[in-house]
């Protein structure tokens, strides 16, 4: 009888062991993949930026993303790795906040994770940018993907002069060599894992103590009255 305990003992360990393990290593493999493709991204910096300017830059990341990664994952990395508000880089084991931005063409309220270098990113997203629904083709297939995007800045008088205008805009067209756009909208970053809100979440977001406290505050000051910050240059960009 003892033995015969002994076994199933053994048995079931093993049993466990076999069912873990790959899934530790999967995990193990996927965190290294990931310093590897920020590595990568911090390497070709001067590919991204050759003028040395990135303020308001997640709108040149995305564009080289997706002209270099045709891998779906690697794609969703990489985006995860910027900020799309001030264009600095954002390392592999940062938090995303969760935040909302309004869908372009229903209105309605889309969720999901930004990934942001600080919080008043968060805030300036969801003041500034809109949602719109891109389908981009990769090695596995068509993927619709939930875009952040901001209206065509080039017409504008007072494009902000901390920003290089060259890398948005060819007069008062949107520069598709530098940056990504359809539908006259350039696209900033992505929120990921997006998908249509509820009340509730709106409710949550609107009572977190960063994204509802804090960005309350930011958001209703008048953007002229914003001091500093690479937000404030984006909001400049966007508005």
């Amino acid at each position: 009888m003892h033995l015969r305990h002994s076994s199933k003992l053994l048995l079931l360990l093993l049993i466990k062991f076999l069912c873990l393990t790959p899934f530790q290593m999967s995990y193990a493999e996927v965190l290294r993949a990931d310093d590897v493709l920020y590595a990568e991204l911090r390497a070709n910096w001067n590919d991204i930026f050759p003028s040395g300017n990135r303020n308001a830059g997640g709108a040149m990341f995305f564009k080289y993303i997706l002209d270099s990664y045709k891998d779906y994952n690697e794609f969703l990395s990489m985006n995860r790795f910027y900020c799309p508000v001030s264009g600095s880089f954002v390392p592999p084991d940062s938090e995303p906040e969760f935040v909302y931005a309004n869908d372009i063409k229903t209105g309605k309220p889309t969720c999901g994770s930004l990934f942001r270098c600080c919080w008043p990113c968060a805030c300036d997203i969801m003041r500034m940018a809109k949602i719109k629904k891109l389908p981009l083709e990769f090695k596995s297939g068509v993927v619709e993907l939930h875009a952040l995007v901001i209206n065509n800045p080039c017409g504008k008088s007072s494009f902000p002069e901390e920003v290089l205008r060259d890398d948005f805009c060819e007069g008062e067209k949107i520069n598709e060599d530098r940056v990504y756009s359809f539908d006259n909208k350039i696209v900033v970053g992505l929120l990921h894992d997006g998908f249509q809100c509820t009340l509730e979440q709106v409710a949550w977001i609107g009572l977190h103590r960063i994204t509802g406290g804090q960005c309350s505050l930011r958001n209703m000051t008048p953007m002229d009255k914003l001091e500093a910050g690479m937000g404030d240059i984006f909001l400049n960009l966007a508005k």
